[in-house]
């Protein structure tokens, strides 16, 4: 039996977008089990509404926007927990020091949310404006903030950047 389109776009969106939205919802939400529910959860929306996407966006940018509404509903329904082990292979396994995780995890939620589609799912200033029905100028605005909140909170954390002392 041949497979719908909609079948064969599933497929290839799990294999192509699947490992960059489970790190994206265990960022947001900080629970692995949590994170991997709302991703199936997110393909699960996507697929019923694969008529509906018009395009106006990059299919990245599509899938993301679903995940980040996903993870805020469910961070609506949950008590946020603390952070357990991220998803295997995931970039931040690969962190062994989490300093700067915590420190993004720290900001208030618009600065964080702006934080991990711009440097975690890599996506641009524009998409992220469309994404989050904002003004561009308002997410250059929250990256800016949050990048002065983040140099000020990893201050002497960052090799080249000395630790100012007691005495200075």
């Amino acid at each position: 039996m041949d497979k719908s389109p909609a079948d064969r776009w599933l497929e290839e969106a799990i294999r192509t977008h699947g490992d960059n939205l489970l790190r994206l919802c265990f960022l947001y939400l900080h629970d692995r089990m949590l994170a991997e529910d709302t991703v199936q959860e997110t393909f699960l929306r996507a697929y019923r509404a694969y008529g509906r996407f018009r395009g106006d966006s990059s299919e990245k940018t599509w899938l993301t926007r679903i995940a980040v509404n996903v993870c805020k509903s469910a961070l609506r329904r949950e008590q946020p927990l603390p952070l357990s082990d991220p998803p295997e292979g995931s970039y931040e396994a690969s962190f062994r020091d989490d300093t700067v995780l915590q420190a993004v995890f720290a900001l208030p939620n618009k600065l964080r949310e702006v934080v991990l589609l711009y440097y975690f799912q890599e996506l641009s200033t524009p998409e992220i404006a469309k994404m989050l029905h904002l003004p561009r100028n308002v997410i250059t605005a929250r990256l800016s903030r949050a990048r002065t909140r983040l140099k000020t909170d990893l201050k002497g954390w960052y090799f080249d950047e000395p630790a100012e002392t007691a005495s200075e």
